[in-house]
């Protein structure tokens, strides 16, 4: 066997081609696409060179095609469409920079139309990984049982991902041909699809039911990662189905299985994840909320599975370039000002004081910067680097000061400085979002868990605020974002917005569109022109 690059048949296996918008940007915005699938030299696929490299792929593919999960810690593809498009994240064109040809305004305007950049980076990474999958999957492949368990679970992921943003999601055979169309599964068809992937894989017991108290990542590079923070395992998986399931009013337009949802996260808690920093309880006697996102350096109960990503995409994409960042990322003051304080000497989160890393503090961070010494920073015309607390009005014209900053990675790295280029731990999935889901289920009708009080108090206590006396589903939005803004997580604020249906019909800083079709992302044109099958979404 051996790898031959076949361009004409990745325009049909990913439905958008290697077609690529191009553009100056002060970010690195053109990835290549460039791709390799098994073949034999007559073409007919015969299973993959070797199962354990392909699904090490699965996971670490990105730098020159962002295929692999680990490429979740991304600011792009996946990241701009759920949190960019959000009551969430602003990207602010500062002078001559993060202007990019208008693709960050468009995603939070709501303008974005079928030829926007991130939508066809989206489309081709997540169909992409699933075909890399599907390969891995076929029997010829001869991947073990845990190999074939985890590829099931990340193609899951993937399948879901393009069901959430596009609503139908096109699967390739491994032994088509590139003159076959790739089949079109309805969103009735892909969901069914992506709940057997996920029922099979947790139900083979291929899964490693670890729970925290294991290793990042594997001792050698590139040796399984079952059984590790890095690797999709029971949680991994139970957490996926979870949030499939509690999205099923979007995806499908019917309302999911709410027991199921609590009986997962009952059964990953049941694994030992829990909050982490409660007070005598905390197990590595730190208190510090921020050390669940630097698992290299504590002991930590909270973090069920670790991207070996790069943390510095959601550091440094908010802080000024004299703190080493480039300066384009803003939380929206609408979404801070949920948080009841305006004492800038204080985490607005609920109140905790920010720890400094390098002169930066972690939390929502406003007022005036310094540096590691103590020192004022000013911006780069000379004016004192103070970070505003003021609601936003203008994506295209700000200064360099204006919006407020959102940090929750307190890593070091060796000189106690912020990290470089090799930190890769970048916590992605945690209990306190496992709860949140629950907690919603339990308000939705789900049977089997705690009180949707109490678990939505826990979160507070260990956040040192008063207790609520009663909570509504209403009440969820607000309190999930509280915990959860800016973090990425999976499927994002775009996600929470469109199960409570304030997503396309909502207005928030700066955003006024209120289309319905609004949704969906369309189906990239470069897709339509290469699949027959594919059918475009309203209003696009």
């Amino acid at each position: 066997m051996k790898k031959d690059f076949i361009q004409n048949k990745l325009i049909k296996t990913l439905g958008a081609g290697l077609l690529l918008v191009t553009f100056q940007a002060c970010t690195d915005l053109e990835p290549n696409f460039q791709d390799s699938v098994s073949s034999e030299s007559g073409g007919s696929f015969t299973g993959v060179v070797s199962a354990s490299a392909s699904l090490e792929a699965l996971y670490t593919s990105g730098d020159s095609d962002g295929v692999g999960l680990f490429r979740q810690d991304s600011q792009e593809s996946s990241y701009a469409l759920m949190e960019v498009s959000a009551e969430n994240i602003a990207v602010l064109t500062r002078g001559a920079d993060w202007g990019d040809n208008g693709v960050w305004r468009a995603l939070h305007n709501h303008t974005w139309d079928p030829n926007h950049f991130y939508v066809l980076q989206a489309w081709n990474r997540h169909n992409a990984a699933t075909f890399r999958a599907n390969q891995l999957i076929d029997s010829r492949s001869s991947a073990n049982p845990s190999e074939l368990a985890q590829a099931q679970v990340i193609r899951a992921f993937h399948v879901y991902s393009i069901l959430d943003f596009f609503g139908q999601v096109p699967i390739r055979g491994v032994d088509d041909g590139p003159g076959v169309d790739p089949t079109v599964l309805s969103a009735q068809e892909a969901f069914a699809f992506i709940l057997d992937d996920l029922n099979t894989a947790i139900s083979s017991g291929n899964l490693s039911s670890n729970g925290p108290n294991v290793s990042l990542r594997p001792a050698d590079s590139g040796a399984d990662r079952a059984g590790t923070l890095s690797g999709v395992g029971e949680a991994f998986a139970r957490f996926l189905r979870a949030r499939v399931q509690l999205n099923a009013i979007h995806l499908v337009g019917s309302e999911g299985d709410m027991t199921q949802v609590i009986s997962d996260i009952n059964a990953i808690e049941a694994l030992g994840f829990q909050l982490d920093g409660i007070g005598a309880a905390d197990p590595d006697n730190d208190e510090s909320y921020f050390d669940i996102w630097d698992p290299a350096n504590n002991t930590n109960q909270e973090v069920i599975f670790m991207l070996e990503g790069d943390v510095r995409t959601r550091m440094y994409n908010q802080l000024h370039p004299n703190q080493g960042g480039w300066n384009g990322f803003v939380t929206l003051t609408e979404t801070f000002r949920l948080f009841g304080t305006d004492d800038v000497a204080q985490d607005a989160r609920l109140g905790l004081p920010g720890e400094e890393v390098a002169g930066v503090s972690t939390g929502y961070i406003r007022g005036q910067q310094r540096n590691v010494s103590g020192n004022n920073l000013t911006d780069r015309q000379e004016n004192p680097l103070v970070y505003e607390d003021v609601i936003l009005t203008n994506l295209e014209v700000n200064n360099e000061r204006n919006g407020i900053r959102i940090v929750k990675n307190p890593q070091r790295a060796a000189d106690g400085n912020l990290p470089g280029d090799t930190f890769r731990d970048f916590t992605w999935i945690r209990f306190a979002d496992a709860i949140l889901m629950r907690a919603e289920a339990t308000l939705r009708g789900g049977t089997g868990g705690p009180s949707a009080l109490a678990d939505v108090n826990a979160i507070r206590e260990r956040a040192g605020a008063a207790p609520l006396g009663s909570v509504t589903l209403d009440d969820m939005p607000d309190i999930i974002a509280r915990e959860l803004n800016s973090e990425g997580v999976m499927g994002g604020r775009r996600a929470v917005q469109l199960r409570f249906g304030t997503f396309a019909s909502g207005t928030w800083e700066m955003k006024n569109v209120t289309d319905a079709f609004r949704v969906k992302f369309p189906i990239p044109a470069a897709a339509l022109a290469t699949n027959p099958n594919l059918i475009q979404n309203d209003g696009y």
